[in-house]
């Protein structure tokens, strides 16, 4: 299991604690990728008893979530690689699902589930960046996997292009599989639950910069008519988004009190992402891909 950690110490130490409760030492390897010249030591965010299946890796300066990602990949040497992230906990259960979550599929993903949030801006956040992947997950065909609970087959893994794996950017890499029908699942007992707060830069400039690095990745080898056009189409998508945010969770029939509160906050998320949406088209990535989460 590979924890992607960009947060502050108390944030690992609580996922770290609820992962080790459940995770049998002799057949479950911990691995913690941390870039401790930003976010400090990561011995310092180590619990007091000493966990002997509890591998630390301490990422170069600067290094991103897919970078963390990357490094714990190349590292994990077991048949089942699961990637999350250090502000997420792993519910009861959670060991025992995805051990037998089946070796017919590239990959399953789980439901990531809101923690106690008190804050508008949290449940914004929440619902643009996991709000499809909440429970109940989808019961038949193709269902989105979510970058922070998934459970990946080490063939499919191997199969992937060396630069893939260096830098895991999910997004990319479950697309690509869906569209050669690469079989992946999702399975409603895989549950983590996302406990953090967030800050302003959170849904105002980095989905800027999230946007951006992803549209320079999706069509930046595209012409730069077709790329003029995709980005005259994103003007739509603040709209678009919300609306698929909002009908998404309202399908669920949950969580309808803190969605409306949100939609201000999820405006500006959305709307911060579409322009960096049009600047990735129109003049690339620039810097943000080292912005990436």
């Amino acid at each position: 299991m590979v924890i992607a950690s960009s947060n502050d110490g108390t944030l690992l130490e609580r996922c770290l604690d609820a992962l080790v409760a459940q995770a049998d030492p002799g057949s479950v390897e911990i691995i913690i990728v941390r870039d401790a010249g930003r976010f400090g030591d990561v011995r310092r965010a180590e619990s007091t008893e000493p966990v002997q299946n509890v591998q630390w890796i301490e990422a170069p300066p600067g290094s991103t979530v897919p970078l963390l990602r990357g490094l714990g990949i190349a590292a994990a040497r077991a048949d089942l690689v699961a990637l999350l992230e250090d502000d997420c906990l792993v519910a009861p259960g959670w060991c025992r699902a995805a051990a037998n979550s089946g070796n017919r599929v590239a990959a399953v993903g789980g439901a990531v589930e809101p923690g106690p949030y008190r804050r508008t801006l949290d449940w914004a956040i929440y619902f643009c960046e996991y709000g499809r992947f909440m429970l109940p997950v989808p019961s038949a065909g193709p269902a989105p996997l979510p970058g922070n609970n998934v459970v990946y087959r080490r063939w499919a893994l191997d199969d992937l292009p060396e630069t893939v794996r260096t830098e895991f950017r999910e997004v990319f890499v479950h697309t690509a599989w869906q569209l050669a029908g690469v079989p992946t699942r999702v399975d409603g007992s895989l549950v983590v639950h996302n406990v953090n707060t967030w800050s302003l830069p959170d849904v105002t400039s980095d989905p800027y910069h999230h946007g951006r690095a992803y549209a320079a990745g999706r069509f930046g080898a595209r012409s730069a008519p077709f790329r003029t056009v995709v980005a005259l189409l994103a003007l739509a998508l603040p709209v678009v988004k919300l609306l698929r945010i909002v009908g998404g969770t309202v399908s669920r029939g949950r969580l309808i009190g803190p969605l409306a509160l949100a939609v201000p906050w999820m405006l500006v998320f959305v709307t911060s992402w579409s322009l960096g949406e049009m600047a990735g088209c129109l003049a690339g990535p620039g810097e943000s891909p080292a912005r990436w989460r």
